[in-house]
């Protein structure tokens, strides 16, 4: 067996990429190459073959054509990388089945050796989201991306068989899985929780002659996300058929859904810089554009947002969230959230924020910023959102007079006679007129 480079694998396509979606196989081959990952085809591959079809003929036909695919990648050396869920799937339970069942082994090598085949186990099949997590890594992804979906909801669909059966397959958790959620928002989006998430897509049913049935599955997911998320974002097929391909015609049968369907690899390709047409998405059937503008939309948004904030620290304050019962305004005015406002504000909606009143509800006690442990403080993002707020003239009355009365005047308060009344003299010369040069060379708000 020859030496692998961690980023060097054999490619297992199976049937459908390469035969209706050509386009899955293109994105999973730029992304691929662009992160620095060597890819060798397979020879003389056939089906894996499909459980839910093939072995209903007989266990053996599945066992024998699976480890034939697998002996075939052996004489490579090299990993299997798998980008379809079905195929990983059935190649990873023949894979467990013949390392723990020697007679079954025996069985199948009898009928490979008439191809002058033997399965040796000496191999690895993984699948594309296990090699991009755990070999590539999240770090370098990060680093090959120009262009990320900030403000962006995603839903993951993992699909039943990129971590079922789990006596097979070890790489995540199948019933909470996290490693492809945080490969979604290792591109800057936000991988969304919903109720439906680990729900089956139905594909099944298309091949069962239950149609309506396909559709039923389908709806249910589509219609939650379509409340909660600009797309679904997914690694299988099948599934894509089901939501992609279902879904167009549930629309030309009057259906309102319009979720965009995304393989992994293609959102991962935009982020990297490659066009939509590089990636060949205009073969969906479920139009992207709306997707595709919304993301414009928000990355000129958050590129924005980026020359003001800290956006990295901005999130972690948001998440946290600990402190936000301890704000002294919150327990006189429990409507008040502020971190609501700075959701809001990582949602898109900086201008309805600087034009809220609620901003100028934080009193800068600096209670926040003592009891964080990293000395954020949410005082810090609503000194700047007051700051973007009185630069588009929007502010209290109370709060303009005061700016009015310092440029004027260089202080907050004119001395009365109530100074004579205990008395004093009068105070010190003020300077003013000095202060109010120096404070035009700081080419910030002056407006007197």
């Amino acid at each position: 067996m020859r030496e692998q480079n961690m980023s060097e694998y054999t490619l297992f396509l199976g049937c459908m990429i390469p035969a209706r979606f050509p386009f899955m196989e293109k994105s999973t081959r730029l992304v691929l190459s662009k992160l620095g990952c060597v890819l060798h085809d397979l020879p003389e591959a056939t089906c894996c073959p499909t459980k839910s079809i093939i072995k209903p003929m007989g266990n053996m036909a599945w066992y024998v054509t699976a480890a034939r695919n697998l002996a075939i990648a052996e004489k490579a050396g090299l990993d299997l990388l798998v980008p379809c869920n079905g195929c990983y799937s059935t190649l990873k339970s023949v894979e467990a089945e013949l390392l723990v069942n020697p007679h079954l082994r025996t069985q199948v090598n009898s009928i490979l050796s008439s191809a002058g085949l033997e399965y040796r186990g000496n191999i690895g099949v993984k699948h594309l989201v296990e090699a991009l997590h755990d070999d590539i890594g999240i770090p370098k992804i990060k680093q090959h991306i120009i262009k990320p979906f900030d403000g962006m909801k995603i839903a993951s669909h993992h699909g039943c068989h990129m971590l079922r059966p789990s006596s097979s397959i070890f790489f995540d958790d199948p019933n909470k899985p996290k490693k492809f959620d945080a490969l979604i928002e290792a591109l800057g989006a936000k991988s969304i929780e919903y109720e439906t998430r680990m729900l089956c897509c139905g594909g099944n049913l298309n091949s069962a002659d239950e149609p309506d049935d396909a559709a039923a599955m389908a709806r249910m997911k589509l219609l939650e996300v379509s409340k909660k998320a600009e797309a679904i974002a997914l690694t299988c097929p099948s599934c894509f058929m089901q939501y992609d391909s279902r879904q167009y015609l549930m629309q030309k049968s009057g259906e309102k859904l319009n979720v965009p369907i995304l393989f992994y690899p293609e959102l991962l390709g935009l982020a990297m810089g490659f066009t939509p047409q590089e990636l060949g998405m205009d073969m969906h059937r479920i139009d992207v554009a709306g997707f595709l503008s919304e993301w414009d939309s928000k990355y000129n948004y958050f590129s924005t947002l980026k020359t003001i904030f800290d956006l990295n620290s901005v999130r972690k304050c948001y998440e946290c969230a600990a402190c936000v019962n301890d704000c002294p305004v919150v327990k006189i005015t429990p409507e008040f959230n502020p971190n609501d406002i700075i959701g809001r504000l990582l949602s898109g909606e900086l201008d309805a924020v600087i034009g809220s009143h609620d901003i100028w509800r934080c009193v800068d006690c600096y209670t926040c910023y003592e009891l964080c442990p990293q000395k954020m403080g949410m005082n810090k993002i609503f000194d700047k959102l007051k700051t973007i707020a009185l630069e588009k003239g929007k502010g209290p009355k109370g709060f303009c007079a005061s700016i009015e009365m310092f440029q004027k005047e260089g202080r907050l308060g004119e001395p009365t006679s109530a100074r004579k009344k205990l008395k004093l003299g009068e105070p010190p010369r003020c300077g003013a007129d000095e202060l109010k040069k120096l404070l035009l060379q700081t080419g910030e708000r002056n407006e007197n």
